[in-house]
């Protein structure tokens, strides 16, 4: 139920986590024999959500904190859920995660499709054109309780992607899965392209290279990924968009168009420096990030900034505004701790997730969104302690 969130209506979003912190902390209680886990992982990779936490005692907006509180609940609740459960090899094994995984790309890949199908024939005089044109949009408005961002819906496409590569046989394995992935690839790439957003696409083509260079260039992978980065360069260039308008060319125009979505992230982030010169130990608390960036925008007199509400569309920005060098350093020492798991365990999975959020994360505020946060937390928790090592007691 978890991995397949996204077919999960927004007010029932925290029934499968319920669910399944219930059945965890069932199934540890009645355990004859309990694990003695890796507690050191646990603290690290709750250290700087705790710090967010206590930042709230110097926020002035509290009701808005408590919300930043509830959204981001997943950063705790996860953790200890895959803590409890990585001594359980019974249930915590391989196959599961093998599960999740396939589960997470199929509801994906059938969201995809039904929306698309679903607004091709409820949408008034749409042509399938009309239909590739304002899917982007469509998806966020049309359907109420399942809407998404597009900027998310291209992320949750991404992780699809990095599971998809993972799940390959070998040579001497039955060719058929490989077939089957091959195919739910080719969706996946032809929805990232009519998505067409910047942040996704190019982290993508940055952990290609990364892939690339792990394998030891293997002629195979190169080949792979160099066809797969021709799919969606071509995707990209040829599909239909409204008014002609390609958020790559964006990149050209930096510094020239304020209006655009580039124009405004680097507004955006002028404004987020300003304020977090003006409390960097600490910054300013986890419930006053708003008002703080809505101050800037109404001084230097950025009214579409302040008419939005704008973010800081940068996640690691917008820690430095709540709580500071010292909480960003907590954050930081998290992201390198699981980049080090990765690279212990040799896990490549683990490794390319935690890249591809991180990539990410210059762009949006994704442990501030429900649909970021919980993609996050439980994929990245769900590997980080898939190989902790436990002792029986």
């Amino acid at each position: 139920m978890n991995s397949a969130t996204i077919l999960v209506p927004d007010k029932f979003k925290a029934w499968p986590i319920a669910l399944l912190v219930l059945t965890v902390i069932i199934r540890y209680l009645k355990m004859d024999t309990k694990p003695v886990l890796d507690i050191k992982k646990f603290i690290i990779c709750i250290g700087f959500f705790i710090i967010l936490i206590l930042s709230i005692a110097y926020s002035s907006d509290i009701s808005y904190a408590l919300k930043k509180l509830e959204t981001g609940l997943s950063l705790l609740v996860f953790p200890l859920v895959f803590y409890l459960i990585a001594g359980d090899k019974a249930l915590f094994n391989k196959k599961t995660i093998h599960t999740v995984k396939l589960t997470f790309i199929i509801s994906l890949v059938f969201f995809l499709i039904s929306t698309f199908t679903y607004f091709f024939f409820t949408e008034p005089f749409f042509t399938f054109k009309d239909t590739l044109e304002h899917y982007t949009n469509l998806v966020d408005i049309r359907i109420s309780e399942y809407s998404i961002h597009s900027i998310y819906l291209s992320i949750y496409i991404g992780v699809a992607i990095i599971f998809s590569f993972s799940l390959f046989k070998g040579k001497n394995e039955s060719d058929n899965m490989n077939i089957i992935i091959y195919f739910i690839l080719l969706i996946l790439i032809v929805f990232m392209a009519i998505l067409n957003k910047k942040g996704p696409i190019i982290s993508l083509g940055i952990l290609g290279v990364f892939l690339v260079i792990k394998n030891k260039f293997s002629y195979q992978r190169f080949i792979f990924i160099s066809l797969t980065v021709m799919a969606l360069v071509g995707l990209i260039v040829v599909l239909p968009r409204f008014n002609d308008e390609n958020k790559f060319r964006e990149l050209l125009e930096i510094g020239e168009n304020r209006g655009s979505s580039t124009g405004l992230r680097l507004q955006i982030y002028e404004c987020a420096l300003q304020q977090i010169v003006k409390s960097p130990i600490v910054g300013h608390g986890w419930g006053d990030i708003k008002n703080v960036l809505n101050d800037c925008y109404l001084n230097d007199n950025r009214k579409l900034l302040l008419e939005s509400n704008y973010n800081s569309h940068n996640q690691y920005l917008s820690i430095l505004l709540s709580i500071g060098v010292l909480g960003f350093s907590a954050f930081l020492y998290y992201l390198f701790y699981i980049f080090k798991i990765s690279k212990k365990e040799d896990s490549q999975i683990l490794f390319f997730l935690i890249l591809y959020f991180c990539l990410n994360m210059l762009t949006e505020n994704i442990l501030e969104r429900e649909d970021g946060v919980i993609l996050f937390a439980f994929f990245v928790n769900l590997f980080t302690f898939e190989n902790s090592k436990t002792q029986i007691r």
